[in-house]
Parts: structure tokens; sequence; C-alpha cells
């Protein structure tokens, strides 16, 4: 499966070369990750994936699906189309389906689901993406930040003749359709991770011509720039204060608010780099770099990958301070890839989502909605 066609860094290529990273925690050299064993790493986790897409997917842990609105199709596709698996594939095609005959309930779900057909079809889905970038705007609250989400009232979906489907996505016919949806209600405030979510699935949404009111990303660069703490980190709500563990900074919230951020920046046609909230954020990032764990936060280690692309892809940065993000980050997972093509061990849905979200990682998967919405214009 080829790589070609996509973005690398000036390291990769320097990896090609032979020159060595050197490891975060020992200082000893990492072994060089070549385009060609990337696409091997990439090509058993799709098959992997396939395989479960066939066989049928495991329950969902700890009730997840009814607290996050996220079902595995979302992801599963996501994984499968940056992997390269043809649109038109007959698995690809019937997960499709199902998504679009599931409602929105919850951010996670919405904004996957943007991601998702922005990269499948804009033009074929728009209805979907309009759908999407309502249900995320309506739920954003007063305050700037998203929750979870409730339910509202959004139009039923046409009919799409996904028969019709191409393994390629078709050029553009002409300049893309722009459109604003209206606000109609506010939702509730909740955390940076939600926060997260909601507006990397309304960039998918603007890249496609989407676009929410003007006030939408103000309030959201309000409240990031309230919450952030003094160390140039973020924690999953609040600002850290005396006896307020929880809010000190950690990796992947870090990471996160630096692509909320920059896209709340880039929305006003602002360079994140040039950003002194930005920049503290990639220092803290530079100097607390591992993939062995989430960094001040052990849990959730592979959200924490997604969390690192999304921020080095948004703001537009190749490093976190010395440290190529991309290229130690490619050589951890190939090097931690199950024999069976997976990622991580233990339950299975644990395995699954993780196995999605290190390919997603491999592919590097935000660049493409970063370049398109870049393209887009504001």
């Amino acid at each position: 499966m080829s790589i070609r066609g996509m973005t690398f860094r000036c390291t990769v290529l320097c990896l090609l070369a032979g020159a060595p990273l050197l490891a975060e925690d020992t200082g000893k050299p990492v072994a060089p990750v070549d385009s060609a064993k990337v696409d091997e790493a990439v090509a058993k986790g799709a098959a992997w994936l396939m395989t479960l897409v066939k066989e049928g997917f495991p329950p969902f842990e700890f009730g997840q699906s009814e607290f996050t609105g996220l079902t595995y199709n979302e992801l599963v596709l996501y994984a499968l189309l940056h992997a390269g698996v043809p649109r038109n594939d007959p698995a690809v095609i019937n997960l499709v389906r199902s998504t679009r005959a599931t409602p929105l309930t919850r951010t996670y779900g919405a904004s996957l689901r943007a991601l998702v057909f922005e990269k499948f079809d804009a033009a074929l889905l728009r209805a979907d993406l309009l759908q999407c970038a309502q249900f995320l705007l309506d739920n954003q609250g007063k305050n700037g930040y998203w929750g979870y989400s409730k339910e509202i009232p959004l139009p039923a979906l046409p009919s799409v003749n996904l028969g019709s489907v191409k393994a390629a996505v078709p050029g553009p016919a002409g300049p893309v359709r722009k459109v604003v949806v209206a606000r109609r209600s506010w939702g509730e405030q909740s955390d940076n991770c939600n926060t997260q979510y909601a507006l990397v699935g309304l960039a998918a949404c603007m890249a496609s011509g989407i676009s929410p009111p003007t006030d939408t990303f103000p309030l959201a660069e309000k409240w990031l720039t309230a919450c952030q703490n003094d160390d140039g980190g973020w924690g999953y709500m609040a600002r850290a204060a005396p006896g307020k563990d929880s809010e000190a900074s950690y990796g992947s919230m870090t990471a996160a608010c630096i692509s909320s951020l920059s896209l709340c920046l880039r929305a006003r046609n602002k360079d994140p780099l040039k950003d002194a909230r930005v920049q503290k954020g990639i220092a803290w990032l530079g100097k607390k770099l591992t993939f062995d764990t989430n960094p001040g936060r052990p849990g959730w280690q592979y959200d924490w990958y997604v969390a690192i692309e999304r921020a080095g892809a948004f703001s537009g940065t190749p490093t976190f301070g010395e440290r190529d993000w991309y290229a130690e980050g490619s050589a951890w997972l190939v090097a931690h890839q199950q024999g069976d093509g997976s990622w991580s061990v233990g339950e299975k849905p644990f395995v699954l989502r993780n196995t999605c979200m290190a390919l997603l990682f491999l592919r590097n998967a935000s660049r493409s909605c970063a370049d398109r919405l870049k393209q887009s214009g504001p």
C-alpha cells in the first residue's frame, strides 16, 4: 500500500538516509523507519480491521457507545479510508450506509462522522455534513466549550446512490459551495476533550464549505486561553489551582488544546505558530514528549498519539521543540505492532480502538483535513 502522495517531514527523509533519532528516555538511537515499513505496518493493521468488520465488532466497553454516541463505524471507517482501502469496497460501503442510518447523539460521534464523510466524499454526503455541523454548533456552551452533547432535531437525510461510488474521490466540479449554518440553541459546557473533537469536526465541515457563525471560534478561543496553565500546558476542564491536581497539565489534553486553539486562530486567518499561547504549549510538549505513556496522566495512551498528530497538523509544526513527533511516533508504533497487525493488548474493544488510532497517526490523518481546510479558505 503506497504512502505516495502524502507529505513527509524532512526528518523522515533523514531517517531514510540512515540518520538515527535519539530515544527520549534512554538517549539510545531509535531504529530508522522507512516508508516501506510504515506501509507494511499500515497494510497489516488495515487487514486486521477488515477481518473484524467481516466477523462483526465486539461489544462496546463500559457502555461507552451510550456515553459518547460513538459507534465503531466512524472510527473504523476513518482508519480504513486513511489506510488506503478503496471507497467502493463493499465493507466500506456497508459501514457508510450503517453510519448514515444511526442518529447523531453525542459530540464524539458527530465529529468523527464529519471527518469520515469529508474524507469519503464531501459532495455526495453534503447533507450529512450539514447535519454534523448543525449538531455541533447547537451543542456549544455559551462559555465556548463543549460537553458530550444532547440530541437535537435534525432534518432527515436524503437517499444517496452509494453504488455509484468509485475507488477514488472525484475532483471538485467547481468552487466549493459555501454556506453558514445558523445557531439554533446552546449546549452545556464540559471539558477540553469534547471541545477538541467538536472543533476538529467543524474543521472537516469547513473544508467542505460548511461554516459555523463567526462567534463560534472566538468563544472557544476565550475559554482555551482562560484554562491554559502557567507552565504552558492544559488539564481536562479548567485552569490548575491549589488542590486541583486533576487540572494539572498532561500530554493528551495539552496536545488537544493546541489543535483546538490552532483551529480557532486559523478561522481568523492567523498563523498558530506565531501565537504565544500555542508556542508555550508546543514548548511543554517538547519537554514532555514520550511514546511509552501519556505524560502526566498514565492511560489513554493511543488517544495521546492521535492528539499529538492533530496538534502537529493543525498548528503546522513538524517538531515540538527539537523533537520530530512524527518520526519518533512512527518508529515507536512500527516497533510495537502485534504479530496479527493490531496494536496494544487486552480486551478486543480496546485493541480495536487503539489499532484505529495507531493507523491514523501513521497516516498523519489530520494533515489532509488541514490542507483541504486551507485550500477552502475562510
